[in-house]
């Protein structure tokens, strides 16, 4: 069975980007956040040896959800420039390790992955999602898993019923009544994660509920019908037939040591530079696949 590794990659730099020292070179270009992102992703390219590996980036333009809801993650912070430095170098390097990018205007990462999911589970694939982003579970199902890289918790359909006490496809159900914050989600006023589960448990999910509002409205006067709505609308993956990959488009290709060696010594990464190295020479042998 072929297995699809799929690395979410604003999850990953922003990560980084906090977790680590403002590491700079003599020449005070920031690199902090390609040095945590190269590292998680050579540390997974050495323990999975994959065959299909794919980085999904966040399109800069406005995505479809910001085009019909102006708030949502209106309230996070604005991107720092020290690291808007560093994003285009990161998909410089991965162009250069041979490693496949993937995005699309309008869309989030979230949704691009959806999508590659859906494609490809039906073709076969094994697939493993890369990410600390809850969203992405409720795409867990017995052939996608999700890895959280920040501990390396792997998320099972049994593992996300565990943890939420729901099944990965009631998760935006779930996400959609208790909000969420980062994202600006406002969910159901007065509705936490255990009465979000009885809730799901009695209506079957928002759907449910929204057939049947006035046995819900009694229950949370404050509640709209509008806003459980639109939340809903915002949790879930934006699922359509608009995007076209190849199966060889997801397939790790030969990486230009040259130019790496150039590029990675530029930003004084010479351990990275021999992990890459280290990587290279085990597919030259063909005992990568």
């Amino acid at each position: 069975m072929k297995t699809l590794h799929i690395l979410d990659a604003s999850s990953f730099i922003y990560r980084s980007y906090f977790a680590l020292p403002p590491l700079k070179t003599k020449e005070g270009f920031p690199t902090g956040a390609i040095y945590g992102f190269l590292r998680t992703l050579l540390s997974i390219m050495k323990s999975e040896r994959p065959e299909y590996l794919v980085v999904v980036f966040d399109h800069p333009s406005p995505s479809i959800r910001e085009k019909s809801y102006k708030e949502y993650k209106a309230g996070r912070p604005p991107t720092p420039d020290p690291l808007k430095l560093q994003i285009p170098v990161i998909k410089e390097l991965l162009n250069l390790m041979g490693v496949p990018i993937l995005e699309k205007e309008g869309y989030e990462a979230d949704d691009l992955i959806a999508i590659l999911v859906k494609e490809l589970a039906k073709k076969g694939y094994r697939i493993k999602i890369y990410t600390p982003d809850k969203d992405m579970l409720q795409l867990v199902s017995n052939s996608v898993l999700v890895i959280n890289p920040m501990n390396w918790e792997v998320f099972t359909p049994e593992r996300v019923r565990e943890k939420f006490g729901i099944p990965p496809k009631k998760l935006a159900d779930y996400l959609a009544l208790v909000g969420d914050k980062i994202d600006n989600i406002q969910g159901v006023k007065g509705v936490g994660p255990k009465t979000a589960v009885k809730l799901i448990e009695k209506f079957g999910g928002v759907e449910g509920i929204l057939d049947r509002w006035e046995e819900f409205e009694k229950m949370f006067p404050e509640a709209k019908k509008e806003e459980l709505e639109l939340s809903y609308y915002l949790v879930k993956p934006i699922i359509d037939d608009g995007l076209e990959v190849e199966e060889s488009d997801l397939r790790l290709r030969e990486p230009n040591m040259e130019r790496l060696k150039k590029r990675l010594t530029e930003l004084e990464m010479k351990s990275i530079l021999k992990d890459i190295e280290r990587v290279a020479k085990t597919r030259t042998q063909g005992s990568l696949f």
